[in-house]
């Protein structure tokens, strides 16, 4: 049978720390776990899958060679694995959606009211707000100290696993932080209420709220309904997704057990000798040269030396080669079956996603703009660039790219003014050029560095250091943090698709994407 596949993040807990997670999240977006994962695990012998049953009351979502599999057949193993998921929120919406759509509404006013809060009182004091949030929160964030760190380790050690202190050091360290930074940021914003005017007027779950309807205000400014309907499209989305592609992977699972099983039947042998014959025995372990290749190629992010990691990276490469062969079998196998899938993808929203004074290519009249929100300190974009780049290169003027920021500025020390020299590079015609170098030297983003890289694709640094100094780009990004604030981006890089959010961020979902907006728009 094709055992489940771990997923490439699981090495990445222990050693690859970046490629966890295809986006970087806002810290207090939503609950998240800085816990690592437990090391790969060997491959372990098939066992036998039930047979799918007939359930009437349970609509078919496969028919392989005849046989149907119901959603009841798979759907305890999606219970599990949603209540596995560390995503309290995930979970609450498995359990009960509508509820978990009200509470979500009601966290999105009081999110929307703290950033309007903490606006103002920026305002007051003549200073900007990641100011104010460096100076009240980040700055007062006490480095963990050892004991508090092994304390953690011994508290997780469920998710750690058998992995090591030292190999787990950086995510445990980034867990107490987030969780300080949650604890300092609470006690501020209740300071804040008691020297600024903070009311609240109507209940965002109420019926037939009337258009216009204010549902709060920050020093007489409204908060009204409009703002966190739009903010909240893609929530119940992003959700049914997320439980999509569960449900998903589980269904491929049980169907090409299903195939491995009549495939055994037809030789008169086990599933386990299948297995043996076209994935078991042909897994090799890796050379020494083939370590030291993965090593050297991502050793900026991994702890400890080449010894210290081999394991790790010995079990990380045989568990690609065992997807590959799983991937190649499955494939085979289809190509021979009767398979009809009637599984359905979620409807995405589509939501009205202004331009903003982004940096843009290709054609503005184009049937398919795509809009991208970005952190230029941001792993997860940096890692998305040259992706972005190799997808869109043969559509060429056909597809409109927009750039707008969202820097992170409470992970990202250097990515809001980062993203004001962008906008200076953009002044002078430059910005493809400079984001280029940007997301080459993510390490090196302080301003005599961002100066340096101006040299680099010839802008005139006279007015570039002048414009960057004097902060002229701020309020642009200060505008498009704010929209993405009213869009519920909790995430970089977010992508928008002719208004769909992108959730699938390999190449092939990016041009898949493309493709369906493009049939959207011919209909």
């Amino acid at each position: 049978m094709i055992l489940p596949r771990i997923a490439l993040a699981v090495l990445a807990a222990v050693l690859l720390f970046g490629f966890a997670s295809a986006q970087t999240r806002r810290p207090g977006s939503r609950p998240t776990t800085a816990k690592p994962t437990a090391t790969p695990t060997p491959v372990a012998t098939p066992q036998p899958t039930p047979a799918p049953s007939i359930n009437p009351a349970s609509p078919p979502i496969a028919i392989v060679n005849g046989v149907t599999i119901s959603a009841a057949d798979i759907e305890d193993n999606v219970r599990e694995s949603v209540m596995r998921d560390p995503d309290q929120y995930l979970r609450d919406y498995y359990l009960d959606p509508a509820k978990a759509i009200r509470e979500a509404r009601q966290r999105a006013v009081e999110s929307r009211l703290s950033s309007m809060l903490i606006e103002a009182e920026a305002k007051k004091r003549g200073r900007t707000s990641s100011e104010l949030i460096e100076a009240e929160i980040n700055s007062k964030i006490a480095p963990p100290t050892d004991q508090e760190i092994k304390a953690a380790y011994d508290a997780n050690r469920d998710q750690i696993g058998n992995a090591d202190l030292e190999s787990v050091r950086s995510d445990l360290v980034n867990f107490i932080r987030n969780q300080r930074s949650q604890e300092l940021y609470t006690a501020w914003l209740n300071r804040l209420k008691m020297t600024n005017v903070v009311s609240k007027n109507a209940d965002v779950n109420a019926s037939n709220l009337a258009a216009g309807t204010v549902l709060g205000s920050v020093n007489g400014e409204p908060l009204r309904i409009e703002a966190i309907n739009e903010r909240m499209k893609p929530y119940a989305y992003k959700m049914e997704m997320r439980l999509y592609l569960i449900r998903q992977d589980l269904l491929n699972r049980r169907i090409n057990n299903q195939l491995i099983t009549g495939e055994a039947e037809k030789r008169k042998v086990g599933s386990e000798e299948i297995f043996r014959v076209e994935i078991t025995d042909k897994i090799k372990p890796p050379t020494d040269d083939e370590v030291k290749k993965f090593f050297d190629a991502n050793k900026t992010n991994i702890n400890g030396d080449l010894n210290s990691a081999k394991t790790a990276i010995i079990s990380f490469l045989q568990q690609q080669q065992q997807e590959k062969l799983e991937q190649a079998l499955a494939e085979k196998l289809r190509a021979a079956a009767k398979l009809q899938v009637m599984l359905k993808e979620p409807e995405a929203p589509v939501m009205n996603v202004g331009f903003g004074e982004g940096a843009s290519r290709g054609d503005p009249n184009a049937a398919v703009t795509i809009i991208e929100f970005t952190d230029f300190q941001c792993p997860a974009c940096g890692g998305m660039y040259p992706i972005v780049e190799d997808v869109l290169k043969p559509y060429g003027n056909r597809v409109h790219f927009v750039v707008r920021n969202y820097p992170l500025t409470s992970r990202h020390e250097n990515a809001f003014k980062a993203a004001q020299a962008a906008e200076a590079a953009k002044a002078q015609g430059k910005f493809w050029e400079y984001i280029d170098v940007l997301f080459k030297n993510q390490n090196a983003l302080d301003v005599d560095s961002l100066k340096k890289y101006a040299t680099q694709v010839g802008l005139d640094r006279k007015r570039f250091d002048a414009e960057l100094d004097s902060g002229k780009y701020e309020p642009i990004v200060r505008r498009d943090m704010e929209a993405g604030d009213n869009y519920g981006i909790d995430a970089t890089p977010t992508f928008y698709i002719n208004g769909v959010i992108l959730t699938d961020y390999s190449a092939e979902g990016l041009r898949e994407a493309i493709e369906k907006a493009f049939a959207r728009a011919k209909r």
